[in-house]
């Protein structure tokens, strides 16, 4: 368990203690580790696999807050986006009477934010195997093919998505849109910086996530962070010049840094398989041939356990370590 002083350090946002988090977190883990008794009806054993994948990521958001590795929070998303498979194959084998979508997204922002934060996450932890599965998530509902922030993710990673002109929440995406409408370069950042700085302020009297901060308690709370991740998944993939907001308290720079330390190409954008990866002054997960985009000739062999290199002058900001093969 971290220290107060090194929680302090680590946090990521300034409004989450030691003491809630590391309370919350513990009972949410309990409510996880409760199976469902058997012979559950469908719809409440249904229920109990929502809530399992609601905990999850809800579970994600704090440690990300907290400050927790990078790395390691990437090498376990397919652990959340498994549970909320898990959900939707359940909705799907209930009778017609009792299916309902699993994000319904015109109805309360906080859900149309969380789906639309966990495909901007896995494209900013490069888990780009994982943004098809979480497109799939919301196949063929209502929702699927009718918002146009969402489309412009997607259409980086999958095929024949629609080109939109309509989205389902104006306030605060319409912004967003205006940047991604841009002329230029210097007008996409200044646009951006437009949509950032009013992010939190456009969500008030719309969310519910909104003034969380304000009623933490000891034993538990319901703040997770305020984070504006499609604004970070935007800066990454249109390569925006983020020097303007990149300090600004919703904006997840670091995750952009992380995202932006690894190569782009066709083809891992398209993998389907999980890549493995680790930080400078992390231990390695497996051995064998290892390099990092920070440090030029920087490819050998490391053993499991050895602490990776880092090189924290390098000019991609962070040194992550890719795994190359034995």
């Amino acid at each position: 368990m971290m220290k107060t002083s090194d929680f302090r350090t680590k946090r990521r946002q300034v409004y989450l203690d030691e003491e809630s988090y590391q309370n919350t977190v513990a009972q949410l883990l309990a409510e996880n580790a409760v199976e469902s008794p058997p012979g559950l009806p469908a719809v409440d054993a249904c229920r109990d696999l929502q809530l399992t994948a609601i905990d999850k990521w809800t579970i994600f958001k704090l440690k990300y807050t907290a400050g927790e590795s990078l790395t390691e929070l990437a090498n376990t998303f397919d652990d959340i986006v498994l549970a909320y498979e898990r959900w939707v194959d359940a909705l799907n084998d209930l009778p017609d009477d009792d299916y309902y979508p699993p994000f319904i997204m015109n109805d309360l922002i906080d859900t149309y934010v969380d789906y639309l934060s966990l495909v901007s996450v896995a494209i900013l932890l490069r888990r780009e195997d994982l943004v098809g599965r979480i497109y799939a998530l919301n196949e063929g509902t209502d929702f699927d093919g009718v918002d146009a922030v969402l489309e412009e993710l997607f259409k980086f990673y999958l095929p024949d998505r629609p080109d939109l002109d309509q989205w389902l929440w104006n306030k605060p995406y319409r912004k967003l849109l205006d940047a991604i409408d841009s002329d230029n370069a210097a007008e996409m950042a200044a646009e951006m910086k437009v949509y950032v700085k009013s992010w939190y302020s456009d969500m008030k009297g719309q969310a519910i996530f909104w003034g969380k901060h304000e009623k933490i308690k000891p034993e538990f709370t319901s703040y997770t962070g305020y984070w504006a991740m499609c604004a970070a998944a935007f800066t990454y993939l249109y390569d925006i010049d983020d020097s303007s907001y990149r300090n600004e308290t919703v904006y997840p720079k670091d995750l952009v840094d992380y995202a932006r330390s690894i190569p782009r190409n066709d083809d891992t954008q398209h993998s389907t398989a999980k890549p493995l990866r680790v930080a400078g002054g992390e231990a390695c997960p497996k051995s064998g041939q290892w390099f990092s985009p920070a440090k030029a000739d920087s490819q050998g062999h490391f053993s499991a356990g050895t602490i990776m290199p880092d090189f924290p002058d390098a000019q991609y900001g962070l040194t992550i370590w890719q795994w190359m093969g034995d």
